[in-house]
């Protein structure tokens, strides 16, 4: 039996990630850009699903005001870590 399962906050994260950087005037490249989602993950609840019903129940919840606030405040503090520790030569 094979056990499918998600972490949907990766998908609620990675789209306001480009746009962050771009108004932040961060770096981009794909270090710094991996080191800012792995902190940003690591600071926000996962959000794991093995079901779409369970995937469409997360999605909604996404679009909560608190819950964006939560991944843009997490995602502002991984820019700020980040650019002031990068990894890139």
């Amino acid at each position: 039996m094979s056990i499918a399962y998600h972490n949907l906050m990766e998908d609620i994260v990675l789209p306001y990630v480009d746009s962050m950087l771009a108004a932040d005037g961060g770096c981009s490249c794909d270090a710094c850009k991996s080191d800012i989602i792995a902190y940003a993950l690591n600071h926000l609840p996962p959000r794991y699903v093995a079901t779409d019903r369970g995937r469409m129940l997360v999605k909604l919840g996404s679009y909560e005001a608190q819950f964006r606030t939560d991944v843009i405040a997490a995602l502002g503090e991984a820019i700020r870590v980040i650019r002031a520790n990068p990894r890139h030569q």
